[in-house]
């Protein structure tokens, strides 16, 4: 599931911002898990590992820019989308590879907008319909690790397991992010943010999982 971060000092603005992206979640229908955070220290020490965070820059103790600093330094790689009234900080939001910004005080359209972008760069975000013990349900495409042929079936790995669609790749590769997946022979397609390795032909994911790149 996406996981979503807002860090602001002020609680008006924690529930105002929840609020539009939950609207926006709705509208895109998607689920995602919205944490909510009113201090730096309190985001940096949290073990959850977000997809995008709302972060403002002008904070007590810690602010938005330093705790950004803090959050790269130890490999976090969320879409980082600054927060503040204060345009001249812009410059310094750079630094940590901020993914947007926006003014206070909000427009909702702006919020919007940004976090549509956001979602969009995250890669996968659509969801695609599998079965699970012949139970019907949705995954999304960006937690697929791989997809194998398997007689006039596909099955999809995942972390959390195995997932089978009664489908070709052929047909499956209409339905998949082309930006997220590639096929690399005629049994198997791969997400590409999902490779850890290639080596003399070989693609390894999951670390336990290899293949042969050839068509």
């Amino acid at each position: 599931m996406i996981k979503i971060g807002i860090c602001d000092d002020e609680k008006i603005v924690l529930e105002i911002l929840q609020r539009i992206i939950l609207k926006c979640l709705e509208e895109l229908g998607l689920r995602a898990e919205i944490v909510l955070f009113n201090k730096g220290k309190e985001l940096l020490e949290t073990d959850i590992k977000l997809d995008i965070l709302f972060l403002d820059i002008e904070m007590p103790q810690m602010d938005g820019i330093e705790t950004g600093k803090e959050l790269r330094r130890k490999g976090e790689e969320c879409k980082i989308i600054m927060a503040t009234s204060k345009k001249e900080r812009f410059k310094e939001a750079f630094y940590i590879n901020t993914f947007r910004f926006i003014t206070k005080p909000f427009e909702k359209e702006e919020v919007e907008e940004v976090f549509e972008e956001a979602m969009i760069a995250l890669g996968g975000i659509e969801q695609i319909e599998v079965y699970k013990d012949r139970v019907k349900c949705k995954v999304l495409q960006r937690d697929i690790l791989y997809i194998e042929a398997i007689d006039s079936s596909v099955e999809f790995i995942l972390k959390k397991g195995k997932f089978r669609k009664e489908s070709s790749l052929n047909e499956l590769e209409k339905e998949l992010n082309r930006k997220v997946f590639f096929r690399i022979n005629r049994q198997c397609i791969v997400n590409m943010a999902q490779i850890e390795k290639y080596e003399k032909g070989m693609i390894f994911i999951n670390k336990e999982c290899k293949f042969n790149r050839t068509i």
